[in-house]
């Protein structure tokens, strides 16, 4: 294998244009087909934004006979927050429309459905028709927990109108909607069956991997079995694909890259995701695939305690999602060595049944077995309580089904029975998971077990950040700098998705038996410049760490987590925080107009570029603050290379 100059290979991020590759049969039924209603139906990384941007791309000139307008419906479960998505994704089109002599100040309307109904004319005068490119549209399930009338209105602006072709992309949990009561008309009634999205052609994959889109000399250059190896080892998925050839490129040796990718934390966490979507059927059959494979239907079937309907069901929609495939003699694999090495690995099949009757297993040999274990939702053994706080306590559990120890936080029925303190927890879980950062701490699954809520979370066998400065602050100079460099990181990589954190704190910060640090709890986090679930004129953080602008409660950007963040780096290098009062409301207006020590004030053997970089950080006024954790994150590096 020679590898062509440069990694040509985008892993995570959405793409479009000549990066590109396949799904040319989805993109002409959905742009040529006979259907204005389409569900694109798909698990998590298999590309369903990208085909979205793709579609926006090929149309965005007119030549299709489209408009398009791409619709992000993240945040949009709420009714107050549907139409300030529309508006996001006008603004977007903004250039476009502009081409045609179309204003935004033409279709502006307080009311969704009439600026949806204007734009529709306007561009049909003009022979277009509007093609919405709808993502995340899960967000949906909640707007209809709350407003069934606001659902059923947007079904019918979507679905019953000329001029208007809607492409909805989403996971299966969006087959709840398929299932609504006192409706006669479910929102997903016109847009099923769905258009399904799972693996490229053999073909299509092929190309992904040869780069064929590149300049001959800029190609990388892999053996034709190599090429097939890597094809039929990641299923035809374009993530893992990408991922591999990636990982290939840097290591020059393909079974090490595919080792590499099968003990990926965030290849095995996308697995458990789209597992746990899975209907208990579903999760049977592959259950048992993994013990037989191959096995044919008559084989499965015996296995199964359901009727044949079901199963047929479950078996066409495993193959339609790119779970299994079948074999020209009509028996089933698992498609690719990557899901059935997490299937293996994990020890996904049937656990045995306890003495309780329940579902779950006992905890691996070793662990502490003299508490009086309780099993949650016949998955969860609860070992010991590692922690407690205002929001619930934390209690160190075993799961059972995916053979791992997890953090299982078991929350206080009077946060709960606040709808948005619950609305908060549902935010942590939705934004951790789509951050991606190795120093995150990730959230697994929000639950409910006799009628208290629950939430599961990568565990993590060390202290707290305040623990180890009440411990031992103030830190050596090295332990500062690695902690809050890879912090800074993850940082930048939540702005980036443009989410801050809002709650920066040491107790918020937790460290491995490594050292290695853990950003958690983005409960209070929220997406940056839109309105968020906590209200106007509400002060919501911890006042010893809290920004200026969040204590003025004005708007926030990314530079309000990094004051917070220099709260911490003053306390880790100095062991004590910048500002000390007797009440909160003291400690507010300290944060607001006091200006805080110099670090070398209290601790002299803090070196002074450290000691500038920190009150650059505690600076009132966000401008004269790093402008990003980027920023930061390079700062502390040079510090690190100067020392």
């Amino acid at each position: 294998m020679i590898p062509g100059p440069g990694v040509p290979y985008v892993v995570g991020q959405w793409v479009r244009g000549e990066k590109f590759y396949g799904r040319d049969d989805l993109i002409a039924e959905i742009l040529d087909g006979p259907r204005n209603s389409i569900w694109l139906l798909g698990t998590r990384r298999i590309g369903k934004t990208s085909l979205l941007k793709q579609l926006e791309h090929i149309t965005s000139t007119g030549d299709h006979g489209f408009l398009p307008v791409f619709w992000d419906f993240q945040g949009a479960d709420d009714p107050s927050e549907l139409g300030l998505t529309f508006s996001d994704a006008l603004l977007d089109a903004e250039d476009r429309l502009g081409d045609l002599g179309i204003a935004l100040t033409e279709i502006e309307n307080e009311d969704l459905f009439s600026k949806m109904g204007a734009l529709r004319r306007r561009l049909r005068a003009r022979g277009l028709s509007l093609l919405l490119l709808c993502d995340e549209v899960e967000e949906l399930i909640g707007l209809h927990r709350k407003d069934p009338a606001l659902l059923r209105k947007l079904r019918r602006a979507m679905q019953s109108q000329e001029g208007v072709r809607s492409v909805l992309a989403s996971s299966v949990r969006l087959c709840a909607l398929a299932e609504q009561r006192g409706d006669t008309s479910p929102f997903l009634h016109g847009f099923s069956p769905p258009l399904y999205i799972a693996g490229l052609s053999h073909g299509e994959a092929e190309s992904l991997i040869r780069q064929d889109r590149l300049d001959t000399g800029s190609r990388p250059r892999f053996s034709t079995e190599n090429v097939e190896l890597i094809r039929s080892r990641c299923g035809n998925h374009p993530y893992l694909i990408q991922l591999v050839c990636k990982r290939f490129l840097e290591l020059e040796d393909l079974d090490e890259a595919c080792e590499q990718v099968a003990a990926d934390r965030m290849v095995n966490y996308f697995f458990s995701v789209d597992f746990e979507m899975l209907s208990d059927t579903e999760q049977t059959v592959l259950r048992i695939l993994s013990e037989r494979a191959p096995a044919a239907a008559a084989s499965i079937a015996q296995a199964l305690v359901t009727d044949s309907g079901t199963r047929t069901g479950a078996l066409q929609r495993l193959e339609n999602l790119g779970f299994i495939q079948r074999h020209a003699d009509g028996r089933y694999t698992q498609s690719g060595f990557f899901l059935k090495r997490w299937l293996d690995d994990l020890a996904i099949a049937r656990p045995p049944e306890p003495p309780s009757g329940g579902r779950g297993t006992a905890p691996p040999h070793g662990e502490d077995t003299t508490l009086s274990l309780r099993t949650v939702d016949g998955r969860y053994t609860l070992q010991d309580e590692v922690g407690a706080g205002a929001a619930g306590t934390v209690y160190k559990a075993w799961d059972s089904l995916l053979q791992t120890q997890v953090a299982l936080k078991l929350l206080r029925p009077e946060c709960t029975a606040n709808p948005d303190a619950l609305e908060r927890v549902r935010q942590e879980i939705l934004l951790s998971r789509d951050i991606g950062h190795p120093n995150i701490l990730r959230i697994y699954h929000l639950g409910a077990f006799e009628g208290r809520t629950y939430l599961t979370m990568q565990w993590i066998k060390g202290a707290t950040l305040a623990e180890l400065i009440a411990d031992r602050a103030p830190l050596p100079l090295e332990t500062v700098l690695g902690v809050s460099s890879r912090l800074a990181s993850a940082l930048a990589a939540a702005h980036g998705r443009a989410i801050l954190h809002r709650d920066i704190k040491p107790s918020n910060i937790l460290l491995g038996d490594d050292g290695e640090p853990y950003l958690a709890d983005f409960g209070l986090a929220r997406l940056i410049g839109e309105h968020g679930i906590t209200s106007h004129g509400l002060f919501v953080g911890t006042p010893h760490y809290a920004s200026p602008e969040q204590v003025a409660l004005e708007p926030l950007d990314e530079r309000s987590d990094l004051y917070s963040f220099g709260v911490v780096l003053f306390e880790m290098a100095t062991g004590r925080r910048p500002f000390a009062a007797a009440t909160v409301q003291e400690m507010l207006e300290m944060q607001r107009s006091a200006p805080p020590p110099d670090p070398r004030s209290i601790t002299p053997t803090v070196p002074a570029a450290l000691a500038e970089l920190i009150l650059r950080c505690l600076e009132k006024e966000p401008a004269d603050r790093f402008p990003d954790a980027v920023a930061l994150e390079g700062a502390l590096h040079q510090i690190a290379r100067d020392s």
